[in-house]
């Protein structure tokens, strides 16, 4: 396995250092289009839902020609990829802005071109565990360059989150910007959350009974420990813990999605934002998911058995005491916290205030804005 993944890497070394910048170089005489703005993503076969928003809010403007492209590249083989990549390339060198929310090396590959501007959505909101290159475990050993090389703007969730940012991507300070994260602004649409009870209500009947909900809804949200290639997840005995909770509790798992399928854990076929509206608790540990789903209001547990080693290993960027939530480290314990769980109202307007504060429907339109400066200057 070792060899294979080393190998592996070595091949995506030699594509990101030799064959994509030549690819660069082969077009880069091509004039830049500023109107063309590309949706790009090596995470998706389809367009990812942190593209969504400013994809719509951009494709409604007449003034640009938007275009997209995504790969899976943990499915795709390496001709498929390679394809790919020699067509982003070419896009690359001719557009106007490019539009990313995940690490997407072929961006990285090249000096690009100055009229280019590359803008990074990322994909989670405030600033908690460290990752980047702070953490061991996202950056591959050996990775020449940077994998955040050529953004020119990178979108966070509130002030207090840009220095963190800053020092995992190795950006300066001014290319972190806190206009809020796009993909959040739905949470504030009534439509949207209708939609998501209405998906819940026909996955889980069983929580209602004559139309009306009966059973309160726990959803598990851990985050993947490791990193993508490797991923393990906290111990919990998920069937103990509807047992001890009992017939009036639903126990949902949702699992990220580099855990889906690795472990013997019925993952919720909903996105875990989608079960935000219907969910009366939920117990987290590490992951970004704690910042958006007390955007909705309820109590929240920290399932954390592992707390010391995680702290001591990965580190975090905030003291993990600021979060409004029980912390419990035994999973026998977890029952009883679920039973008598309860907002700290004022903490938690605290904590949102601090890490969330531009998560207020109207990030979409705020990114949408210094796109439009961007073309006009």
């Amino acid at each position: 396995m070792n060899g294979k993944f080393s190998l592996k890497q070595a091949a995506k070394m030699a594509a990101q250092n030799v064959v994509l910048p030549q690819l660069y170089r082969r077009y880069r005489k091509l004039a830049v289009r500023k109107n063309e703005i590309i949706f790009a993503d090596a995470h998706h076969d389809s367009r990812p839902e942190s593209m969504e928003l400013l994809y719509r809010r951009l494709t409604a403007d007449p003034r640009f020609e938007v275009k997209e492209m995504y790969l899976n590249f943990a499915r795709a083989g390496a001709a498929a990829q390679f394809r790919y990549c020699a067509d982003f390339m070419k896009e690359y060198a001719q557009a106007g802005f490019v539009i990313l929310c995940d690490n997407f090396l072929p961006a990285a590959s090249c000096r690009k071109k100055p009229l280019t501007r590359v803008i990074q959505l990322w994909h989670a909101c405030g600033a908690l565990k460290k990752f980047g290159y702070d953490s061991q475990d996202d950056i591959p050993r050996g990775y020449r360059g940077n994998v955040f090389r050529n953004i020119d703007l990178m979108t966070v969730s509130s002030e207090a989150c840009r220095e963190p940012f800053a020092r995992a991507t190795r950006l300066p300070l001014t290319a972190v910007r806190a206009p809020g994260v796009s993909r959040t602004d739905c949470f504030f649409d009534t439509a949207w959350r209708e939609q998501c009870l209405q998906k819940f209500k026909e996955v889980y009947p069983q929580a209602y009974r004559d139309g009306q909900k009966v059973k309160k809804v726990v959803v598990w949200a851990p985050t993947f420990r490791g990193n993508a290639g490797n991923p393990t997840a906290a111990a919990l005995d998920l069937e103990k813990l509807k047992q001890d909770l009992g017939d009036g509790y639903l126990v949902i798992a949702s699992l990220h999605p580099h855990m889906a399928g690795r472990f013997h854990i019925e993952s919720s076929p909903l996105a875990t934002d989608e079960l935000f509206p219907a969910a009366d608790i939920m117990i987290a540990d590490y992951s970004s998911v704690i910042f958006e789903y007390l955007l909705f209001d309820r109590p929240l547990i920290l399932y954390t058995p592992d707390f010391e080693e995680y702290a001591a290993r990965r580190g975090f960027y905030m003291d993990y005491s600021e979060i409004p939530g029980r912390q419990v480290r035994r999973g026998e314990d977890l029952a009883d916290a679920i039973r008598t769980a309860q907002n700290d109202e004022k903490k938690r307007r605290q904590f949102l205030e601090k890490y969330m504060s531009r998560c207020d429907g109207h990030a979409t339109e705020r990114i949408y804005r210094r796109i439009v400066n961007y073309y006009e200057s």
